[in-house]
């Protein structure tokens, strides 16, 4: 892969920060969570920022592996946010309903809707994501005229 990830540690009067470039993927998390234990065991930080600007693919186990990182440094007694994502991760962590790791990201949308704005589908176990009041396709058999 040309494009390795490449991880930066620096401090800042805000706390530590982490910038990440790249790809951040299955095959790289486990460097940026030996960075983050490093960092975590070696420095103690109070607040730790991951920046992500400079990452250009994110997937799901990259998200996982963020989200193990903060539940790591929450045990140490440290504050791990994800700071600047570019947009490909900033889709990848919508997608996987994990906003709450993007540090006051006001682009990011609530964690979840409120319920009397979802319809149920016709499957009981389902829940259609589209408003109360829209129009949707008629089930098939049946014709509207």
């Amino acid at each position: 892969m040309a494009d390795k990830l490449r991880l930066r540690l620096y401090s800042s009067p805000l706390g530590l920060y982490l910038t990440a470039g790249g790809r951040l993927d299955g095959s790289t998390v486990h460097q940026l969570t030996t960075a983050v234990d490093l960092a975590l065991i070696r420095l103690n930080p109070v607040r730790l920022m991951v920046d992500l600007h400079a990452v250009t693919y994110l997937d799901v186990a990259g998200v996982a592996a963020l989200i193990a990182c903060r539940r790591d440094a929450h045990a140490r007694g440290a504050q791990l946010a994800v700071v600047q994502p570019s947009n490909p991760a900033r889709a990848t962590v919508l997608a996987c309903a994990a906003q709450d790791l993007l540090a006051g990201d006001k682009s990011a949308p609530a964690a979840r809707p409120a319920a009397d704005s979802w319809r149920h589908c016709p499957r009981p176990s389902l829940r259609c994501p589209r408003p109360p009041g829209r129009a949707h396709r008629a089930p098939r058999g049946t014709h509207h005229r």
